[in-house]
């Protein structure tokens, strides 16, 4: 393997241990534990670490190396807050742009992540559900309020994998459908362009996350442990 795809390979394997809630806030990554279960050097590990946290998934400090992100919930809240007030105003003229294929994206993608959550595929699952964000703003004709808004979206999906009862339920069979019912929601508001009805269930949608995250129940593993 080149050094070009064990960075690939290492930014892949920790990112998806971070969706599948392997590793917990804060968790420390020790490079050279995953530098000898690999037989490599610590190069393309510290050229993975970085692009981590250039993303929003790690954080990596002088003496302390790198760390799994560990918000309080106050930044948890302030996020989802902020991503709110950008997700709003970016969509706040949807009507104007909105067009049959667009519509037609945001049902397709709202299945596939009925379908993904079926299948107990949680990357799946939250790549659906980040594009179906991202496409209620792909009209907006302020880039820097667009990429601003991008980028709460990704860094609020971080915050979901950490905290998210995705395997909790599905390992106890429950059935988490406030999310694909309110997305249809938001569609069909869409086709009637009611856009106050939208807004209004948009802001509910985003605001009713913070209260899902005081009672998370999570199971971690060594980082180490992800390469053997």
């Amino acid at each position: 393997m080149t050094k070009q795809s064990m960075k690939e390979y290492v930014y892949q394997t920790v990112k998806a241990a971070i969706y599948k809630q392997k590793l917990a806030p804060g968790q420390k990554l020790v490079e050279n534990e995953i530098s000898e279960s690999l037989s490599i050097s610590r190069t393309p590990i510290r050229q993975a670490f970085s692009k981590l946290q250039e993303e929003g998934f790690l954080t990596i400090s002088p003496n302390k190396g790198a760390h799994v992100i560990n918000p309080t919930v106050d930044e948890i809240s302030e996020a989802f807050t902020h991503r709110k007030q950008l997700e709003l105003l970016a969509s706040n003229n949807i009507m104007e742009w909105i067009t049959t294929d667009d519509i037609a994206k945001l049902k397709e993608l709202n299945q596939l992540e009925k379908e993904s959550y079926q299948q107990s595929d949680f990357l799946a699952y939250m790549d659906m559900n980040k594009a179906f964000h991202s496409t209620l703003i792909e009209g907006c004709n302020n880039r820097f309020l667009k990429n601003n808004t991008i980028k709460m979206i990704n860094q609020t999906h971080i915050y979901l994998a950490l905290y998210d009862h995705f395997y909790h339920n599905i390992s106890h069979q429950k059935k988490d459908t406030r999310g694909s019912n309110e997305h249809q929601m938001l569609v069909n508001y869409l086709i009637h362009q009611d856009q106050s009805s939208f807004s209004s269930l948009l802001a509910t949608h985003i605001s009713t996350t913070i209260d899902e995250y005081k009672t998370r129940v999570k199971s971690f593993h060594q980082a180490r442990d992800l390469f053997s």
